[in-house]
């Protein structure tokens, strides 16, 4: 299960790194859950559409890590 609170303190690491502002309603590296909350499977950020695996609760917000959605 991922906190509610938690999820609004997220940001992707790549784009909070970016000196380019995020789209128009759209926070600089916000994040969404895919899954449920009580099943969380990743978060991808509506920004950059990079999505980061969850893994026993835990984020793995390692930008190596993450694949870009739509790209293999």
């Amino acid at each position: 299960m991922l906190d509610k609170d938690l999820l609004d303190i997220l940001a992707c690491p790549h784009c909070v790194s970016l000196p380019e502002r995020a789209p128009e309603g759209v926070r600089k590296g916000e994040m969404e859950l895919l899954g449920t909350e009580q099943k969380p499977e990743a978060l991808r950020c509506k920004q950059c559409r990079r999505v980061y695996k969850i893994e026993d609760g835990i984020p793995n917000l390692l930008i190596e890590e993450a694949v870009i959605e739509g790209q293999a």
